[in-house]
């Protein structure tokens, strides 16, 4: 927005609240009567009263107050056709990056699709159609509902985004707007697999959520991320689309798991914080209530005063970038509300915190030198208040945390799967324990003997022992081939982490003698199927059916994966990663604004 764009808007928002709290109907006489239209003098007169009182200049008050009236009379006729006729006038905002936003007007029907309104649009702005998504009162409108069942209303104004930034995008990638789709797909397969997604507290611990309500947060966590990933790059149109989509999906997760983390408050700060970048201010009223919901949730979780998250981290400077960027953008409400000396007292308020916040460029190049990435310095640094050496420590002890709490979420993983793949107890009520197995082993005992006395007796150590007293082991020759198996039980494990089947690999690793790189090889060469002798175990043409399902469904998680990895954060504590040069460029754009009075 440049100084002249923002001066006119400035005295635009003053001028219209005065009329509306001096109750001023610009549609009705003495300003304007059917028979002789608008009343020029009285349109002057209001402006000379209005500019002297307030001190404006007048041919910029007349020029307001004019166009005030124009856009009141124009609603004014679109409210009374849609009465009669049905046909609504909608206002739209086409937000394309890289570009100059335009304005467009479109009479259209209700009941057409959201499908029927894009081709109507794309008319105009002549842009494919699929690369266009309709947001109306902060939610992506559906291509085959009709606009009165998505409660777009007459009169509404609407935002266009055009998703793709250039063709030449858009054919690199055939569809760019079917990333959503595919987001979404690749998310909800990869939902269950913790080898690929495992949601995480803020120390890293695993949490444990069930499924249900998992498939639905991982889906919202994985659009939300998408969009942070477009908002780094300042395309905020394609950062919203995905946001708005992350909030639809965060509304099939229950309110009570919900309420208990902080993701869907930071979804709308950044939901608002678009609308701030676009300069969409007609969403003020959606963006008002998001970040009455944001404070709430901040408040509830670090504390009103950040005494939580003190408790909890020892400091709360980096859970403060958040505070002042809600800071500011409440500020920015206050403004367009015209509550002009509110909004200035919080602006000065978010001027000292993005004082307190700054972090010395020369100290985050320190610790760049010594390997820590950029975003752990802004974050070491701004939570030991500049001192390098104790960012440095507190970095590395951040990042042991994370690894004891991953290891050890990794060795309780492990440990299921091992306990799956020995079996279950006579019982039908446990599984065989890997600990107690490693016990009888050390104990001296054949391990598959170790796992049979385990399983028939129910995990009961002492009763196991006598179970192999009374079941001694084979003879010699037998027992050569029993440490074959053993090796083969063995090895049978690594090739399952490469994701073959376990019988499968039992088989491979029986023709090759306990070879691993021969069983390995035909494995490989043979999409994970081996041909042999099935009968010992266990696996009929439809087991062998099950496989090649599994293989494929492998192969489609990891292409999932990577489409979806270049966009989701590995960096701990992404979302507080923030350099606030944004913050600091609004700020002095609107100070500018209301010290000039």
């Amino acid at each position: 927005m440049s100084a002249g764009t923002s001066q006119k808007e400035d005295l635009l928002i003053q001028v219209r609240d005065i009329l509306r709290k001096d109750e001023i109907k610009l549609w009705l006489p003495p300003y304007f009567s059917e028979a002789n239209g608008s009343c020029k003098a009285e349109i002057s007169n209001l402006s000379v009263e209005v500019s002297k009182k307030y001190e404006f200049p007048f041919e910029q008050c007349l020029q307001i107050i004019s166009e005030l009236q124009m856009n009141a009379l124009e609603n004014l006729k679109h409210k009374t056709r849609f009465q009669e006729s049905g046909v609504a006038t909608l206002k739209i905002k086409v937000v394309d990056h890289g570009k100059p936003p335009i304005m467009i007007v479109k009479e259209v029907m209700l009941d057409c699709t959201g499908s029927d309104l894009k081709e109507n649009i794309c008319q105009d702005i002549f842009v494919p159609i699929e690369q266009v998504k309709l947001i109306s009162a902060g939610r992506v409108l559906n291509n085959t509902d009709s606009l009165n069942t998505q409660r777009v209303k007459n009169g509404q104004q609407m935002l266009a985004i055009v998703v793709a930034e250039s063709p030449e995008q858009f054919a690199k990638n055939e569809d760019a707007v079917k990333q959503l789709e595919t987001v979404r797909t690749d998310s909800q397969l990869l939902a269950l697999d913790n080898d690929y997604m495992r949601l995480e507290d803020q120390f890293g611990n695993t949490l444990q959520i069930p499924t249900a309500e998992k498939t639905a947060l991982v889906v919202a966590l994985a659009l939300h991320e998408k969009g942070r990933a477009a908002l780094k790059k300042d395309d905020y149109s394609t950062a919203l689309v995905f946001f708005l989509e992350a909030d639809q999906e965060f509304e099939k997760c229950s309110s009570t798991f919900v309420k208990l983390v902080d993701n869907h408050a930071l979804l709308d700060l950044d939901i608002a914080w678009c609308y701030l970048c676009l300069q969409s201010f007609t969403h003020l009223p959606e963006a008002q209530d998001r970040l009455q919901k944001c404070e709430a949730k901040f408040c509830k979780t670090y504390g009103s005063n950040m005494e939580r998250i003190i408790a909890l981290k020892g400091n709360a400077s980096n859970e403060q970038c958040l505070f002042t960027r809600l800071h500011l953008l409440q500020a920015v409400l206050l403004y367009h509300q015209n509550r002009r000396s509110e909004s200035l007292t919080l602006f000065k308020q978010v001027e000292k915190e993005l004082r307190d916040l700054t972090v010395n460029e020369e100290s985050i190049a320190m610790l760049l030198e010594i390997g820590f990435s950029a975003a752990e310095a802004r974050l070491g640094l701004r939570a030991t208040k500049g001192n390098v050496s104790e960012a440095a420590d507190y970095i590395s002890e951040n990042r042991r945390k994370r690894y004891e709490a991953r290891k050890k979420a990794l060795a309780e993983e492990i440990y299921e799967k091992e306990k799956q793949k020995l079996g279950v107890c006579a019982d039908g009520k446990q599984y065989v324990d890997p600990n107690f197995l490693k016990i009888l082993v050390n104990m001296g005992y054949n391990k598959e003997a170790g796992r049979v006395a385990l399983k028939m007796c129910n995990n009961i150590i002492s009763d196991s022992v006598q179970y192999i007293v009374d079941n001694p082991a084979p003879g010699s020759c037998q027992s050569a081939s029993r440490e074959l198996n053993d090796l083969i039980e063995d090895l049978v494990s690594q090739l399952m982490d490469a994701g073959f089947d376990p019988r499968m690999a039992k088989l491979a690793l029986q023709k090759h003698n306990g070879d691993i790189a021969g069983a390995t090889e035909e494995l490989l060469e043979n999409d994970g199927i081996v041909s042999g002798d099935l009968s010992s175990l266990d696996i009929s043409q439809e087991s062998i059916e099950s496989i090649k399902r599994r293989k494929k469904e492998e192969k489609e998680k990891e292409q999932a994966w990577e489409r979806l990895k270049d966009d989701i954060s590995i960096v701990d504590d992404d979302h507080l990663d923030m350099n606030l040069a944004q913050e600091e460029m609004f700020l002095k754009q609107y100070l500018s604004l209301l010290e000039k009075n």
